[in-house]
């Protein structure tokens, strides 16, 4: 199969494509059909011709007017902030990028043992010079419940396990490679059972109308005293407000969060909550992330030339 229209490689999100990967598509696919948009107004000259987005940025912009768009490679691992309803009420195919899992997995596990070892204590001793005496550290974790198992939920689970940690996973139907990870599988209605033996509660979830808020005041009464909550999924999912009181009460023993829905103002108290560690959304990063893309989209352009299955396919 022959691509009749350019390859619109828009620039991604987080960095800018590289000559070498330009040079690669065009060998795929010819000279002069890889565009880069430069901006909004870039991508919506180049959207009417435009047969295969590698990126999505610009992508709510560009859809009404890419009348010959068939294929969507986007850089995220899920695509609850695209237009979903949009690209699969036109048939557009919709693949994924599932590369950075193992990235945020261990994102996950590192600030997992941060809190339960009280690291940022040892940090502000260090930087006070200071030698300090042990402080109070948190149990060790017996009990997991990783909240999501698609393939971040279930690269998290399996670390976890692999620590000889009991792990309850959730998911709407279990597939195998979702109970080979997990100890037990819970469904998306029980999981709240669940909450009163776990030392650490991990979000890998989507955002949705179902998942909006998921963790609240209610949830949180629920936790141990000395559970951990971990969210390397969307901010939207916790009740940050009933989050940061159940910290500054001493309800639950820590928080680290990856994603929140807005980042503070310098001087809103929130910064320094006690046991709550923020991380600017770079749970994804690691210094190959944009090298392993590049090589995935090409693989990816390739085979959607030959006609073959596309790898990690939503729709």
């Amino acid at each position: 199969m022959q691509i009749n229209a350019p390859v619109l490689n828009l620039t991604y999100s987080n960095y800018t494509p590289s000559a070498g990967h330009i040079e690669r598509l065009e060998a795929l696919v010819g000279q002069g059909r890889v565009l880069v948009a430069e901006s909004e107004q870039h991508a919506l000259e180049l959207a009417p011709t435009v047969e295969v987005l590698l990126g999505h940025r610009y992508l709510s912009q560009m859809l009404p007017h890419a009348p010959q768009l068939r294929w969507i490679q986007t850089t995220a691992a899920g695509h609850d902030q695209l237009p979903f309803d949009q690209i699969r009420a036109r048939g557009i195919i919709l693949t994924r990028n599932t590369l950075n899992s193992d990235a945020i997995a261990h994102h996950a596990l590192a600030l997992t043992f941060a809190l339960t070892r009280r690291l940022p204590h040892a940090f502000a001793s260090q930087y006070a010079g200071v030698w300090s005496k042990p402080w109070d550290m948190l149990p060790l974790p017996r009990t997991a419940l990783v909240l999501g198992l698609g393939a971040i939920g279930m690269r998290i689970a399996r670390l976890l396990k692999g620590l000889g940690i009991y792990v309850l996973g959730t998911s709407r139907q279990p597939r195998v490679e979702q109970r080979e990870v997990c100890d037990e599988c819970l469904s998306m209605t029980n999981w709240r059972d669940a909450l009163a033996v776990s030392d650490i509660l991990v979000l890998a979830l989507p955002l949705n109308a179902e998942t909006q808020h998921c963790i609240g005041v209610n949830e949180l009464a629920m936790l141990p005293a000395h559970a951990v909550l971990i969210n390397v999924a969307r901010g939207g999912l916790i009740d940050e407000k009933a989050l940061l009181q159940a910290l500054s009460n001493a309800q639950i023993g820590g928080a680290a969060l990856d994603h929140i829905d807005q980042p503070w103002p310098p001087e809103d108290p929130a910064w320094r909550t006690p046991n709550l560690i923020i991380t600017p959304k770079v749970s994804a990063y690691h210094p190959a992330m944009q090298s392993s893309f590049e090589t995935f989209a090409e693989a990816q352009v390739s085979r959607y030339l030959h006609n073959q299955q596309l790898h990690d396919q939503v729709v």
